[in-house]
């Protein structure tokens, strides 16, 4: 079955739902902006019009709820959206993909100026530090016992340790890159190649057996 992004948004929603009996949408978007974001960005920005949609499929429902003098709609999945999210669940997942435009900048550094590659590179440590911060936040609550999803304690500890790897990559990544982009101005061109070399045989050298 062929599937396309907004799909696979939609049932990373239902699944949310179908790990609580009732959601608020400030419940849903708070868990979406300490972890799914980084991995699945495409839910925050869809949020509401994919919670609307849901419901039309009748998917989902909604309620009014009222929390002193204000009003908030909670949302909850219906038995239909469970079975959707099952048959999602069968589904072999889609590759993995890469979309990162700080390494497309790098991919044509020989067009860019020093100032346009730094840039780049900071946005990937950057990218890397959002990443960590919000994991040593997550981290001790779970650590402590208090974490909102204790009980997924086991599964969210798979998720944790991806995305702490993930991001500590980048960051070694980005220096690792600026300290070789310093090296460019002082190095000849032979020298930039045999370098270049190196890198790519040091990399080669980790995958040996004798190196597993």
């Amino acid at each position: 079955m062929k599937r396309n992004r907004t799909a696979t948004t939609a049932s990373a929603i239902l699944g949310l739902l179908a790990l609580r009996p009732t959601w608020s949408t400030y419940s849903i978007t708070k868990q979406l902006r300490r972890n799914m974001r980084f991995f699945w960005p495409r839910v925050e920005s869809r949020i509401y019009d994919e919670a609307r949609q849901l419901i039309e499929r009748g998917h989902a429902q909604a309620v009014q709820e009222a929390v002193g003098r204000r009003v908030r709609t909670v949302y909850s999945i219906t038995p239909e959206g469970r079975q959707a999210l099952m048959r999602w669940l069968a589904i072999p997942p889609s590759a993995t993909k890469l979309e990162c435009e700080p390494l497309l900048r790098v991919f044509l550094a020989d067009l860019c100026t020093a100032e346009q590659l730094s840039a780049a590179l900071a946005q990937v440590k950057a990218d890397a530090d959002a990443i960590l911060s919000v994991g040593r936040v997550v981290g001790p609550e779970f650590i402590n016992g208090v974490a909102p999803f204790q009980d997924q304690l086991h599964v969210r500890a798979l998720v944790f340790d991806f995305l702490w790897h993930h991001a500590k990559m980048l960051e070694e990544w980005a220096e690792r890159t600026e300290t070789t982009i310093g090296q460019w101005k002082v190095l000849a061109p032979a020298q930039r190649a045999e370098a270049a070399l190196a890198t790519i045989q040091c990399n080669l050298d980790s995958d040996s057996p004798q190196a597993r």
